[in-house]
């Protein structure tokens, strides 16, 4: 006889991000650098330009004046946390949780604690 016990936290399956992203992903909270450059930015704060459509104006840590960049821009990602709510397709449950999508990846499929 053969027994099993369900894992105890979630099982989540993540897809990988790509090396470079457009700026237009970034959030307060976010950390990335430019191709570029290594040095890592955290972004404070994040601004649509209403008056240069496109554009991006990003409050940044230990920065004086907002960084301007057009949405479609490349960065490369460094950390990305992002809270997921997924649902398991063998019950239906619900379950939320938080991820460094640059580390880990995008949370596509959740497998809960049941089973």
């Amino acid at each position: 006889m053969t027994t099993t016990s369900p894992a105890t936290p979630p099982f989540v399956v993540t897809v990988s991000l790509p090396d470079l992203l457009p700026a237009s992903r970034l959030q307060p909270g976010d950390t990335f650098a430019f191709p570029d450059t290594p040095t890592p930015l955290i972004v404070l704060n994040t601004h649509r330009e209403h008056d240069y459509s496109g554009f991006l104006r990003l409050d940044l840590d230990g920065q004086d004046q907002p960084l301007c960049i057009r949405e479609t821009e490349d960065i490369r990602p460094l950390c990305l946390p992002r809270t997921y709510e997924l649902t398991c397709p063998l019950c239906d449950h619900v379950a939320k949780g938080r991820i460094d999508i640059a580390a880990y990846g995008e949370p596509r499929i959740l497998v809960c604690r049941k089973h």
